[in-house]
Protein backbone atom coordinates (compact mmCIF):
# COMPACT_ATOMS: atom_id res chain seq x y z
CA UNK A 1 0.00 0.00 0.00
CA UNK A 2 1.79 3.15 -0.73
CA UNK A 3 1.65 6.37 1.23
CA UNK A 4 -0.11 8.30 -0.79
CA UNK A 5 -3.14 5.94 -0.87
CA UNK A 6 -3.29 6.27 2.70
CA UNK A 7 -4.49 9.37 4.21
CA UNK A 8 -2.10 10.96 7.03
CA UNK A 9 -4.32 11.13 9.58
CA UNK A 10 -4.62 7.24 9.12
CA UNK A 11 -1.12 6.43 8.80
CA UNK A 12 0.72 4.86 11.41
CA UNK A 13 3.73 6.90 12.32
CA UNK A 14 7.18 5.33 11.86
CA UNK A 15 6.07 3.36 8.84
CA UNK A 16 7.44 4.03 5.73
CA UNK A 17 5.11 2.72 2.68
CA UNK A 18 7.74 3.64 0.01
CA UNK A 19 10.51 0.96 1.70
CA UNK A 20 9.92 -2.66 -0.88
CA UNK A 21 8.98 -5.54 1.66
CA UNK A 22 10.26 -8.61 2.81
CA UNK A 23 8.44 -10.53 -0.01
CA UNK A 24 9.81 -8.43 -3.00
CA UNK A 25 13.55 -8.21 -2.21
CA UNK A 26 14.23 -11.62 -0.59
CA UNK A 27 11.51 -13.73 -2.59
CA UNK A 28 11.93 -11.93 -5.72
CA UNK A 29 8.04 -10.82 -5.71
CA UNK A 30 7.63 -14.60 -6.05
CA UNK A 31 6.41 -15.43 -2.48
CA UNK A 32 6.20 -13.91 0.89
CA UNK A 33 8.38 -14.00 4.05
CA UNK A 34 7.09 -16.31 6.86
CA UNK A 35 8.93 -17.34 10.02
CA UNK A 36 10.80 -20.46 9.90
CA UNK A 37 8.79 -23.74 11.84
CA UNK A 38 9.68 -23.95 15.24
CA UNK A 39 10.89 -20.43 15.55
CA UNK A 40 14.31 -18.40 14.52
CA UNK A 41 15.68 -15.39 13.62
CA UNK A 42 15.95 -15.30 10.10
CA UNK A 43 12.59 -15.73 7.31
CA UNK A 44 11.66 -17.94 4.99
CA UNK A 45 10.32 -17.37 1.68
CA UNK A 46 6.90 -19.15 0.83
CA UNK A 47 6.83 -19.58 -2.86
CA UNK A 48 3.80 -18.83 -5.24
CA UNK A 49 2.42 -21.36 -7.15
CA UNK A 50 4.82 -22.15 -10.01
CA UNK A 51 8.34 -21.49 -8.68
CA UNK A 52 10.39 -22.78 -5.91
CA UNK A 53 13.94 -22.33 -4.57
CA UNK A 54 15.49 -20.48 -1.34
CA UNK A 55 14.54 -17.20 -2.99
CA UNK A 56 11.81 -18.36 -5.10
CA UNK A 57 14.43 -18.03 -7.99
CA UNK A 58 13.06 -21.58 -9.72
CA UNK A 59 10.51 -21.86 -12.58
CA UNK A 60 8.43 -25.52 -11.65
CA UNK A 61 7.50 -25.86 -14.98
CA UNK A 62 9.98 -23.49 -17.14
CA UNK A 63 11.30 -26.41 -19.24
CA UNK A 64 7.27 -27.76 -20.29
CA UNK A 65 6.57 -24.55 -21.58
CA UNK A 66 7.54 -24.47 -25.15
CA UNK A 67 6.58 -27.93 -25.96
CA UNK A 68 3.31 -27.71 -24.25
CA UNK A 69 2.89 -24.53 -26.38
CA UNK A 70 3.23 -26.46 -29.64
CA UNK A 71 1.04 -29.55 -28.48
CA UNK A 72 -2.07 -27.18 -27.41
CA UNK A 73 -1.26 -25.34 -31.08
CA UNK A 74 -0.94 -28.46 -33.05
CA UNK A 75 -3.75 -30.17 -31.27
CA UNK A 76 -6.26 -26.83 -32.43
CA UNK A 77 -4.77 -26.78 -35.75
CA UNK A 78 -6.04 -30.38 -35.81
CA UNK A 79 -9.23 -29.63 -34.81
CA UNK A 80 -9.75 -27.15 -37.36
CA UNK A 81 -8.49 -29.05 -40.42
CA UNK A 82 -10.65 -31.65 -38.91
CA UNK A 83 -14.07 -29.54 -38.69
CA UNK A 84 -12.78 -28.39 -42.40
CA UNK A 85 -13.09 -31.73 -43.81
CA UNK A 86 -16.18 -32.62 -41.83
CA UNK A 87 -17.48 -29.48 -43.32
CA UNK A 88 -16.71 -30.44 -46.87
CA UNK A 89 -18.14 -34.07 -46.92
CA UNK A 90 -21.42 -32.63 -45.47
CA UNK A 91 -21.81 -30.17 -48.49
CA UNK A 92 -20.94 -33.10 -50.81
CA UNK A 93 -23.62 -34.86 -49.08
CA UNK A 94 -26.12 -32.60 -49.42
CA UNK A 95 -25.51 -31.78 -52.94
CA UNK A 96 -25.86 -35.40 -54.00
CA UNK A 97 -29.02 -35.88 -52.09
CA UNK A 98 -30.31 -32.82 -53.99
CA UNK A 99 -29.06 -34.23 -57.15
CA UNK A 100 -30.97 -37.53 -56.12
CA UNK A 101 -33.99 -35.17 -55.42
CA UNK A 102 -34.17 -33.81 -58.96
CA UNK A 103 -33.99 -37.15 -60.54
CA UNK A 104 -36.49 -38.74 -58.73
CA UNK A 105 -38.87 -36.07 -59.49
CA UNK A 106 -37.72 -35.61 -62.91
CA UNK A 107 -35.67 -31.98 -62.80
CA UNK A 108 -33.31 -32.01 -65.48
CA UNK A 109 -31.07 -28.86 -63.59
CA UNK A 110 -27.79 -28.87 -62.78
CA UNK A 111 -26.81 -28.75 -59.01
Amino acid sequence: MSASLVPAHVRPRGIDFSLSTCGETQCNSRGTCVSPPGGGTGLLCECSLGYRGQSCENRVNGGLSLPLTLSVIGVIIGLLLLAFIIAKIRQRLKKNQRRQLAARQGYNIAV
